[in-house]
Protein backbone atom coordinates (compact mmCIF):
# COMPACT_ATOMS: atom_id res chain seq x y z
CA UNK A 1 0.00 0.00 0.00
CA UNK A 2 2.95 2.36 0.52
CA UNK A 3 3.70 2.26 -3.22
CA UNK A 4 0.07 3.22 -3.91
CA UNK A 5 0.34 6.17 -1.51
CA UNK A 6 3.57 7.32 -3.19
CA UNK A 7 1.96 7.06 -6.61
CA UNK A 8 -1.15 8.86 -5.38
CA UNK A 9 0.90 11.88 -4.25
CA UNK A 10 2.53 12.20 -7.66
CA UNK A 11 -0.48 11.63 -9.91
CA UNK A 12 -2.60 14.03 -7.86
CA UNK A 13 0.19 16.61 -7.98
CA UNK A 14 0.36 16.19 -11.75
CA UNK A 15 -3.39 16.46 -12.36
CA UNK A 16 -3.99 19.30 -9.88
CA UNK A 17 -1.13 21.20 -11.45
CA UNK A 18 -2.65 20.59 -14.87
CA UNK A 19 -6.29 21.51 -14.10
CA UNK A 20 -5.73 25.23 -13.40
CA UNK A 21 -3.15 25.30 -16.22
CA UNK A 22 -5.86 24.10 -18.60
CA UNK A 23 -8.08 26.98 -17.45
CA UNK A 24 -5.25 29.49 -17.83
CA UNK A 25 -4.30 28.15 -21.27
CA UNK A 26 -7.91 28.56 -22.40
CA UNK A 27 -7.97 32.10 -21.00
CA UNK A 28 -4.79 33.00 -22.90
CA UNK A 29 -6.56 31.70 -26.01
CA UNK A 30 -9.40 34.16 -25.17
CA UNK A 31 -11.92 31.46 -24.31
CA UNK A 32 -15.04 32.58 -22.44
CA UNK A 33 -16.38 31.08 -19.20
CA UNK A 34 -18.75 28.77 -21.09
CA UNK A 35 -15.78 27.19 -22.92
CA UNK A 36 -13.85 26.90 -19.63
CA UNK A 37 -16.84 25.14 -18.06
CA UNK A 38 -17.25 22.89 -21.09
CA UNK A 39 -13.65 21.71 -20.77
CA UNK A 40 -14.26 21.04 -17.10
CA UNK A 41 -17.19 18.85 -18.17
CA UNK A 42 -15.14 17.19 -20.90
CA UNK A 43 -12.57 16.15 -18.29
CA UNK A 44 -15.26 13.97 -16.68
CA UNK A 45 -17.16 12.78 -19.79
CA UNK A 46 -15.11 9.74 -20.86
CA UNK A 47 -14.46 8.69 -17.25
CA UNK A 48 -18.21 8.81 -16.73
CA UNK A 49 -18.72 6.33 -19.57
CA UNK A 50 -15.93 4.02 -18.37
CA UNK A 51 -16.41 4.10 -14.61
CA UNK A 52 -19.02 1.34 -14.20
CA UNK A 53 -17.45 -1.32 -16.48
CA UNK A 54 -14.08 -0.42 -14.96
CA UNK A 55 -15.16 -1.96 -11.65
CA UNK A 56 -15.67 -5.33 -13.35
CA UNK A 57 -12.33 -5.07 -15.18
CA UNK A 58 -10.53 -4.37 -11.91
CA UNK A 59 -12.05 -7.53 -10.41
CA UNK A 60 -10.78 -9.56 -13.37
CA UNK A 61 -7.33 -8.06 -14.03
CA UNK A 62 -6.21 -6.52 -10.74
CA UNK A 63 -6.14 -3.09 -9.15
CA UNK A 64 -2.43 -2.49 -9.75
CA UNK A 65 -2.62 -2.74 -13.54
CA UNK A 66 -5.03 0.17 -13.77
CA UNK A 67 -2.90 2.34 -11.49
CA UNK A 68 0.02 1.68 -13.85
CA UNK A 69 -1.96 2.30 -17.06
CA UNK A 70 -3.45 5.50 -15.68
CA UNK A 71 -0.09 6.92 -14.59
CA UNK A 72 1.41 6.32 -18.03
CA UNK A 73 -1.60 8.04 -19.64
CA UNK A 74 -1.26 11.07 -17.32
CA UNK A 75 2.36 11.53 -18.40
CA UNK A 76 1.44 11.30 -22.09
CA UNK A 77 -1.60 13.58 -21.90
CA UNK A 78 0.25 16.33 -20.02
CA UNK A 79 3.00 16.25 -22.64
CA UNK A 80 0.29 16.60 -25.30
CA UNK A 81 -1.25 19.56 -23.44
CA UNK A 82 2.18 21.19 -23.37
CA UNK A 83 2.47 21.10 -27.15
CA UNK A 84 -1.05 21.76 -28.50
CA UNK A 85 -1.85 25.24 -29.79
CA UNK A 86 -5.50 24.88 -30.86
CA UNK A 87 -8.60 24.57 -28.71
CA UNK A 88 -9.96 21.60 -30.65
CA UNK A 89 -6.70 19.67 -30.09
CA UNK A 90 -6.97 20.29 -26.36
CA UNK A 91 -10.21 18.29 -26.41
CA UNK A 92 -8.31 15.01 -26.89
CA UNK A 93 -5.64 15.81 -24.32
CA UNK A 94 -8.13 16.87 -21.64
CA UNK A 95 -10.33 13.80 -22.24
CA UNK A 96 -7.27 11.55 -21.97
CA UNK A 97 -6.13 13.23 -18.75
CA UNK A 98 -9.54 12.80 -17.13
CA UNK A 99 -9.68 9.14 -18.15
CA UNK A 100 -6.16 8.52 -16.88
CA UNK A 101 -6.92 10.00 -13.47
CA UNK A 102 -9.99 7.78 -13.20
CA UNK A 103 -7.93 4.63 -13.89
CA UNK A 104 -5.51 5.55 -11.11
CA UNK A 105 -8.22 6.48 -8.61
CA UNK A 106 -10.44 3.46 -9.30
CA UNK A 107 -7.49 1.08 -8.98
CA UNK A 108 -6.18 2.70 -5.79
CA UNK A 109 -9.57 3.04 -4.07
CA UNK A 110 -10.48 -0.56 -4.90
CA UNK A 111 -7.10 -1.69 -3.55
CA UNK A 112 -7.67 0.10 -0.22
CA UNK A 113 -11.30 -1.01 0.00
CA UNK A 114 -10.39 -4.65 -0.61
CA UNK A 115 -7.22 -4.79 1.50
CA UNK A 116 -8.01 -2.62 4.54
CA UNK A 117 -7.57 -4.91 7.58
CA UNK A 118 -10.79 -5.61 9.47
CA UNK A 119 -12.70 -3.07 7.40
CA UNK A 120 -10.82 -0.20 9.10
CA UNK A 121 -11.90 2.12 6.31
CA UNK A 122 -11.69 5.50 8.07
CA UNK A 123 -8.02 4.96 8.91
CA UNK A 124 -6.89 3.65 5.52
CA UNK A 125 -9.02 5.93 3.36
CA UNK A 126 -7.81 8.77 5.59
CA UNK A 127 -4.23 7.84 4.70
CA UNK A 128 -5.08 7.45 1.02
CA UNK A 129 -6.85 10.80 0.80
CA UNK A 130 -4.03 12.36 2.86
CA UNK A 131 -1.62 11.32 0.11
CA UNK A 132 -4.00 12.74 -2.50
CA UNK A 133 -4.23 16.05 -0.61
CA UNK A 134 -0.43 16.18 -0.33
CA UNK A 135 -0.24 15.87 -4.12
CA UNK A 136 -2.94 18.51 -4.49
CA UNK A 137 -0.87 20.76 -2.22
CA UNK A 138 2.44 20.47 -4.01
CA UNK A 139 1.00 20.38 -7.54
CA UNK A 140 -0.28 23.99 -7.68
CA UNK A 141 2.88 25.22 -5.92
CA UNK A 142 5.13 23.47 -8.43
CA UNK A 143 2.90 24.83 -11.21
CA UNK A 144 3.22 28.37 -9.84
CA UNK A 145 7.02 28.13 -9.84
CA UNK A 146 7.29 26.33 -13.19
CA UNK A 147 4.80 28.51 -15.10
CA UNK A 148 5.70 31.83 -13.48
CA UNK A 149 3.31 34.75 -13.24
CA UNK A 150 2.56 37.62 -15.57
CA UNK A 151 -0.18 39.59 -13.83
CA UNK A 152 -3.37 37.55 -13.67
CA UNK A 153 -2.03 34.91 -16.10
CA UNK A 154 1.01 32.58 -16.03
CA UNK A 155 4.07 33.35 -18.14
CA UNK A 156 4.17 29.86 -19.66
CA UNK A 157 1.54 27.17 -19.24
CA UNK A 158 3.79 24.86 -21.30
CA UNK A 159 6.37 24.88 -18.52
CA UNK A 160 3.60 23.98 -16.08
CA UNK A 161 2.45 21.02 -18.17
CA UNK A 162 6.05 19.81 -18.56
CA UNK A 163 6.45 19.81 -14.78
CA UNK A 164 3.20 17.81 -14.52
CA UNK A 165 4.57 15.21 -16.96
CA UNK A 166 7.78 14.85 -14.93
CA UNK A 167 5.76 14.22 -11.75
CA UNK A 168 3.73 11.46 -13.46
CA UNK A 169 6.87 9.84 -14.89
CA UNK A 170 8.40 9.66 -11.40
CA UNK A 171 5.18 8.03 -10.21
CA UNK A 172 5.63 5.20 -12.73
CA UNK A 173 9.07 4.17 -11.44
CA UNK A 174 8.15 1.88 -8.48
CA UNK A 175 4.93 0.41 -9.86
CA UNK A 176 6.23 -2.56 -11.87
CA UNK A 177 8.44 -3.93 -9.12
CA UNK A 178 6.50 -3.32 -5.90
CA UNK A 179 2.80 -3.00 -6.73
CA UNK A 180 0.81 -6.29 -6.85
CA UNK A 181 -0.90 -6.74 -10.21
CA UNK A 182 -3.18 -9.69 -9.41
CA UNK A 183 -6.79 -9.10 -8.24
CA UNK A 184 -7.42 -9.02 -4.49
CA UNK A 185 -10.88 -10.60 -4.89
CA UNK A 186 -10.92 -13.30 -7.57
CA UNK A 187 -14.11 -12.73 -9.56
CA UNK A 188 -14.38 -14.15 -13.10
CA UNK A 189 -15.88 -12.17 -15.98
CA UNK A 190 -18.95 -14.46 -15.97
CA UNK A 191 -19.46 -14.10 -12.21
CA UNK A 192 -18.96 -10.35 -12.38
CA UNK A 193 -21.67 -9.92 -15.01
CA UNK A 194 -24.15 -12.37 -13.53
CA UNK A 195 -23.77 -11.70 -9.80
CA UNK A 196 -22.81 -8.03 -9.56
CA UNK A 197 -25.20 -5.52 -11.09
CA UNK A 198 -25.77 -1.79 -10.76
CA UNK A 199 -29.28 -2.39 -9.41
CA UNK A 200 -27.94 -4.80 -6.81
CA UNK A 201 -25.33 -2.33 -5.55
CA UNK A 202 -27.77 0.59 -5.42
CA UNK A 203 -30.33 -1.54 -3.56
CA UNK A 204 -28.09 -1.69 -0.48
CA UNK A 205 -29.69 0.47 2.26
CA UNK A 206 -28.48 4.06 2.12
CA UNK A 207 -26.30 3.49 -0.95
CA UNK A 208 -28.10 6.00 -3.19
CA UNK A 209 -27.76 8.72 -0.55
CA UNK A 210 -24.08 7.87 -0.09
CA UNK A 211 -23.54 8.14 -3.85
CA UNK A 212 -25.31 11.53 -4.06
CA UNK A 213 -23.37 12.89 -1.08
CA UNK A 214 -20.13 11.74 -2.67
CA UNK A 215 -21.15 13.37 -5.98
CA UNK A 216 -21.92 16.69 -4.27
CA UNK A 217 -18.64 16.83 -2.36
CA UNK A 218 -16.30 15.67 -5.13
CA UNK A 219 -17.98 17.88 -7.76
CA UNK A 220 -17.66 20.90 -5.48
CA UNK A 221 -13.92 20.30 -5.10
CA UNK A 222 -13.59 19.90 -8.87
CA UNK A 223 -15.51 23.08 -9.69
CA UNK A 224 -13.53 25.06 -7.12
CA UNK A 225 -10.28 24.00 -8.79
CA UNK A 226 -11.59 24.91 -12.25
CA UNK A 227 -13.26 28.22 -11.36
CA UNK A 228 -10.98 29.72 -8.72
CA UNK A 229 -8.67 30.96 -11.52
CA UNK A 230 -11.70 32.58 -13.20
CA UNK A 231 -12.81 34.11 -9.88
CA UNK A 232 -9.26 35.33 -9.28
CA UNK A 233 -9.08 36.94 -12.73
CA UNK A 234 -12.40 38.73 -12.10
CA UNK A 235 -11.13 40.09 -8.77
CA UNK A 236 -7.66 40.98 -10.09
CA UNK A 237 -5.78 38.32 -8.09
CA UNK A 238 -2.54 37.08 -9.64
CA UNK A 239 -2.15 33.57 -11.02
CA UNK A 240 0.56 32.91 -8.43
CA UNK A 241 -1.73 33.95 -5.58
CA UNK A 242 -4.50 31.61 -6.81
CA UNK A 243 -1.96 28.78 -7.01
CA UNK A 244 -1.11 29.38 -3.34
CA UNK A 245 -4.82 29.47 -2.40
CA UNK A 246 -5.36 26.11 -4.12
CA UNK A 247 -2.38 24.70 -2.25
CA UNK A 248 -3.76 25.98 1.07
CA UNK A 249 -7.06 24.20 0.38
CA UNK A 250 -5.18 20.96 -0.15
CA UNK A 251 -3.04 21.53 2.96
CA UNK A 252 -6.01 21.86 5.30
CA UNK A 253 -7.63 18.78 3.73
CA UNK A 254 -4.40 16.87 4.21
CA UNK A 255 -3.90 17.71 7.89
CA UNK A 256 -7.34 16.70 9.09
CA UNK A 257 -7.45 13.48 7.06
CA UNK A 258 -4.68 12.09 9.27
CA UNK A 259 -7.05 12.35 12.23
CA UNK A 260 -10.17 11.06 10.52
CA UNK A 261 -10.30 7.74 12.40
CA UNK A 262 -9.99 9.23 15.94
CA UNK A 263 -12.35 12.11 15.04
CA UNK A 264 -14.95 9.62 13.79
CA UNK A 265 -14.59 7.59 16.98
CA UNK A 266 -15.03 10.70 19.13
CA UNK A 267 -17.85 12.54 17.36
CA UNK A 268 -19.57 9.75 15.42
CA UNK A 269 -19.67 9.21 11.65
CA UNK A 270 -23.03 10.92 11.07
CA UNK A 271 -22.33 14.01 13.15
CA UNK A 272 -18.87 14.55 11.65
CA UNK A 273 -20.05 14.13 8.04
CA UNK A 274 -23.03 16.50 8.46
CA UNK A 275 -20.83 19.10 10.16
CA UNK A 276 -18.31 18.95 7.33
CA UNK A 277 -21.05 19.50 4.73
CA UNK A 278 -22.54 22.47 6.62
CA UNK A 279 -19.15 24.16 7.04
CA UNK A 280 -18.30 23.58 3.35
CA UNK A 281 -21.58 25.16 2.23
CA UNK A 282 -21.10 28.22 4.44
CA UNK A 283 -17.48 28.63 3.29
CA UNK A 284 -18.54 28.66 -0.37
CA UNK A 285 -21.08 31.39 0.34
CA UNK A 286 -18.60 33.52 2.30
CA UNK A 287 -15.97 33.12 -0.46
CA UNK A 288 -18.12 35.19 -2.81
CA UNK A 289 -17.50 38.26 -0.61
CA UNK A 290 -13.70 38.05 -0.89
CA UNK A 291 -12.10 41.29 -2.07
CA UNK A 292 -8.49 40.39 -1.21
CA UNK A 293 -6.39 37.26 -1.51
CA UNK A 294 -5.76 36.86 2.23
CA UNK A 295 -9.46 36.69 3.06
CA UNK A 296 -10.08 34.28 0.16
CA UNK A 297 -7.21 32.07 1.37
CA UNK A 298 -8.69 31.88 4.89
CA UNK A 299 -12.16 30.95 3.62
CA UNK A 300 -10.84 28.37 1.15
CA UNK A 301 -8.69 26.90 3.93
CA UNK A 302 -11.86 26.31 5.97
CA UNK A 303 -13.57 24.81 2.91
CA UNK A 304 -10.54 22.56 2.38
CA UNK A 305 -10.81 21.21 5.90
CA UNK A 306 -14.49 20.37 5.64
CA UNK A 307 -14.43 19.09 2.06
CA UNK A 308 -11.34 17.06 2.91
CA UNK A 309 -13.22 15.14 5.57
CA UNK A 310 -16.23 14.49 3.35
CA UNK A 311 -14.37 12.66 0.58
CA UNK A 312 -12.79 9.79 2.58
CA UNK A 313 -15.94 9.48 4.68
CA UNK A 314 -18.08 8.79 1.61
CA UNK A 315 -15.49 6.22 0.45
CA UNK A 316 -15.79 4.48 3.81
CA UNK A 317 -19.59 4.73 3.72
CA UNK A 318 -19.81 3.04 0.30
CA UNK A 319 -17.21 0.39 1.14
CA UNK A 320 -18.85 -0.58 4.42
CA UNK A 321 -22.23 -1.14 2.74
CA UNK A 322 -20.76 -3.37 0.00
CA UNK A 323 -20.15 -7.12 0.06
CA UNK A 324 -16.64 -8.41 -0.73
CA UNK A 325 -17.26 -9.48 -4.38
CA UNK A 326 -19.08 -6.24 -5.24
CA UNK A 327 -16.80 -3.75 -3.44
CA UNK A 328 -14.59 -2.88 -6.44
CA UNK A 329 -17.72 -2.45 -8.54
CA UNK A 330 -19.36 -0.26 -5.86
CA UNK A 331 -16.24 1.94 -5.73
CA UNK A 332 -16.47 2.34 -9.51
CA UNK A 333 -20.19 3.18 -9.31
CA UNK A 334 -19.31 5.84 -6.74
CA UNK A 335 -16.68 7.22 -9.11
CA UNK A 336 -19.19 7.14 -11.97
CA UNK A 337 -21.57 9.25 -9.88
CA UNK A 338 -18.74 11.64 -9.04
CA UNK A 339 -17.80 11.94 -12.70
CA UNK A 340 -21.44 12.57 -13.64
CA UNK A 341 -21.43 15.51 -11.24
CA UNK A 342 -18.04 16.64 -12.49
CA UNK A 343 -19.34 16.44 -16.06
CA UNK A 344 -22.61 18.27 -15.44
CA UNK A 345 -21.62 20.88 -12.87
CA UNK A 346 -18.73 22.60 -14.69
CA UNK A 347 -20.91 23.06 -17.79
CA UNK A 348 -23.70 24.56 -15.65
CA UNK A 349 -21.12 26.60 -13.75
CA UNK A 350 -19.79 28.01 -17.01
CA UNK A 351 -23.26 29.27 -17.92
CA UNK A 352 -23.81 30.65 -14.41
CA UNK A 353 -20.42 32.39 -14.40
CA UNK A 354 -21.07 33.86 -17.84
CA UNK A 355 -24.33 35.43 -16.68
CA UNK A 356 -23.65 36.27 -13.03
CA UNK A 357 -19.91 35.98 -12.44
CA UNK A 358 -17.78 33.23 -10.89
CA UNK A 359 -19.05 34.11 -7.40
CA UNK A 360 -22.48 32.77 -8.32
CA UNK A 361 -20.86 29.38 -8.99
CA UNK A 362 -19.88 29.16 -5.33
CA UNK A 363 -23.46 29.85 -4.24
CA UNK A 364 -24.63 27.00 -6.48
CA UNK A 365 -22.09 24.66 -4.86
CA UNK A 366 -23.37 25.62 -1.41
CA UNK A 367 -26.93 24.73 -2.43
CA UNK A 368 -25.84 21.38 -3.86
CA UNK A 369 -23.89 20.41 -0.75
CA UNK A 370 -26.67 21.61 1.52
CA UNK A 371 -29.17 19.33 -0.21
CA UNK A 372 -26.82 16.35 0.16
CA UNK A 373 -26.47 17.14 3.86
CA UNK A 374 -30.24 17.07 4.34
CA UNK A 375 -30.46 13.64 2.69
CA UNK A 376 -27.51 12.26 4.65
CA UNK A 377 -29.09 13.50 7.90
CA UNK A 378 -32.16 11.35 7.27
CA UNK A 379 -30.32 8.18 6.17
CA UNK A 380 -27.35 7.94 8.51
CA UNK A 381 -27.49 6.57 12.04
CA UNK A 382 -25.21 7.70 14.85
Amino acid sequence: MLVTLFNSVLIQASTYLSRPMITYKLLTMHANTFVVGSFGALYALFPLLLAIPLGRWINQFGEGRFILYGTVMIALSTLLLMSVTATWLMVFAVAALGTAQLLCMAGAQALFANRSPNGNYERFFGLYTFSAALGQLIGPLIGTVAAGSSGVLPKSTSHGFFAAAILALIGIVPLYKWLPMSPTVDVSAKESKSQISLAQVLSNPGMKTAMFTSLAISSSVDVLVVFLPVFGKERGFSAGAIGVVLAIRAATSMVFRLFLAPMTAKFGFRRLLIASIVVSSLACIVATTATNVLFLAIVIAVAGFSLGLGQPMTMAWVSRMSKDPERSFAISVRLAGNRFGQFLLPAIAGVVAGGFGAGAVFISLALLMGSSGVLAQTKLKE
